[in-house]
């Protein structure tokens, strides 16, 4: 019995250890707080993360980042597809064809500002990031249809 209670309390003890690490507080600079504020004054629902000396704000579809100086590092927000340039739009139809554009982000970082656009043909998924001009910086296919597709071909043997 002992034995049974010391187990019950040392599983209450990790689990709890546990949750709080997830759900721990994040000690926000003023300078970062006040950099927010004036750069967001109407942004609701707020969440802040610390990584890589790093502060994240997550609010509605913004996700901004801060040094502890409060300088805005880079900042990435959903933007409709219909709100994407039209270079971008005239590369996904020339160089993409048949492919539907499901879900788009705008990524600024300084003056940098670049496009990642999830592209759907079925069976696959793209993640493709284009510059402001509509130039292809990256283009990879989902980690899932690589799963997927490596599951098919371990199957067919």
């Amino acid at each position: 019995m002992k034995h049974l209670i010391l187990l019950l309390l040392l599983g209450t003890g990790f689990s709890s250890y546990a949750q709080k690490s997830d759900k721990e507080p994040v000690n926000v600079p003023a300078a970062v707080t006040k950099s927010f504020q004036q750069q967001f004054p109407k942004a609701t629902g707020v969440k802040w993360k610390l990584k890589d000396n790093q502060y994240k704000a997550e609010f509605e579809k913004h996700d901004v980042w801060y040094d502890a100086t409060g300088k805005l590092v880079k900042q990435k927000e959903d933007v409709k597809d219909a709100d994407l340039p039209a270079a971008v739009k005239q590369a996904v139809q020339q160089q993409f064809a048949g492919y539907t554009i499901h879900d788009v982000d705008k990524h600024t970082a300084g003056s940098t500002v670049t496009y990642k656009v999830e592209l759907k043909k079925k069976p696959e998924e793209r993640n493709v990031t284009f510059s402001a001009d509509g130039k292809v910086i990256k283009n990879e296919l989902d980690k899932k249809d690589k799963k997927d597709k490596k599951d098919k071909k371990d199957g067919a043997q």
